[in-house]
């Protein structure tokens, strides 16, 4: 790991100090916790964002809706 300097205001450290699970975890996993939580999310709506390229556009949804219902009769259920 490498250390980092950054700033924060004061009021928002006390906040952040005085909740219980930044204190159970320790300020520095609160911070990469924090990191990492809204690199995910950053990814989880990129890719969103190309799920509805890819099929908010009508013709490439009716093709999907079409490849689908060719293929809905071929599935088998376990009973």
């Amino acid at each position: 790991m490498k250390a980092i300097q950054i700033e924060v205001d004061e009021e928002l450290l006390e906040a952040i100090n005085r909740d219980e699970e930044v204190q159970a975890l320790g300020i520095s996993e609160f911070f990469r916790a924090t990191a990492k939580s809204f690199l995910k999310r950053k990814a989880e709506r990129a890719i969103k964002k190309q799920y509805e390229r890819a099929y908010g556009d009508s013709r490439a949804r009716e093709a999907f809706e079409r490849e689908v219902r060719e293929w809905i009769d071929e599935q088998v259920w376990p009973e």
